[in-house]
């Protein structure tokens, strides 16, 4: 997989086929959420409900899937190598743009993670029709305890088979546990935010602009950062 994705791209010379996939389904996720979003402007809540699940789903489907075909390993982290231009733009201009798409892109991941739940025990499915419901919404001790345990669980269990199966398990245990650390983040994040925000429907609203915010953003930083290394400043072999 990961040879496949260092051919050739098809959007620029010099581009890849992961970078040129990577971005096309940014901007394509970016729409689906901008499009549900003002689905949910317009009161339409099961249409909103259904595409901003599916495209979330989705979306964390493929973030995981390319991230562990490419080994977790992002360009940030491989030196300059990959960026043609010259050091003042590389240390001033696409480094900081780079490491803003990245942080966008791990809080918007948390976000996402958290949203789909959200979705669900906010809303009130009424003869197949969603819509928020307004009052108090928190998550009941016991139910954060048993999900907490259960996440280590699934931790313990992840480890114990990496050892079992690979000769060099330390990157990976590395990078599964950040995982599951992103997945508890989440869990933790309920605790405070309806400590906040108690009220559920106000609060699926608020965090789901700042989302959709965020996922602009990452589009924004995204197109700006493939830009510079394949068309701008593409690496010459």
């Amino acid at each position: 997989m990961k040879t496949l994705l260092e051919q050739p791209g098809f959007l620029a010379p010099s581009g890849t086929i992961g970078a040129d996939v990577s971005y096309l389904l940014a901007l394509v996720f970016t729409i689906l959420f901008l499009v549900a979003w003002a689905m949910a402007k317009k009161g339409q809540g099961t249409r909103h409900h259904k595409l901003a699940l599916v495209s979330m789903v989705s979306m964390i489907v493929y973030f995981c899937a390319y991230y562990y075909a490419r080994q977790l390993g992002v360009l940030s982290f491989e030196g300059r190598e990959g960026f043609g231009g010259p050091d003042e733009v590389y240390e001033n201009v696409f480094v900081p743009v780079l490491t803003i798409h990245l942080i966008l892109v791990t809080l918007g991941l948390i976000l996402a993670l958290y949203m789909i739940p959200l979705g669900f025990r906010a809303s009130e499915n009424t003869g197949g029709d969603y819509r928020l419901k307004t009052g108090e919404l928190k998550m009941k001790p016991r139910i954060f305890k048993i999900i907490m345990f259960t996440i280590l669980g699934c931790w313990a269990l992840n480890q114990a088979i990496l050892l079992a199966v690979r000769q060099n398990p330390f990157g990976a245990s590395v990078a599964y546990g950040l995982i599951f650390a992103t997945i508890a983040l989440v869990v933790s994040l309920e605790k405070l935010i309806e400590k906040l925000l108690p009220d559920g429907a106000r609060r699926h609203r608020i965090m789901g602009r700042t989302t959709m915010v965020i996922f602009a953003l990452i589009l924004v930083t995204s197109t700006a950062t493939y830009l510079m290394l394949y068309v701008i400043y593409p690496h010459k072999i």
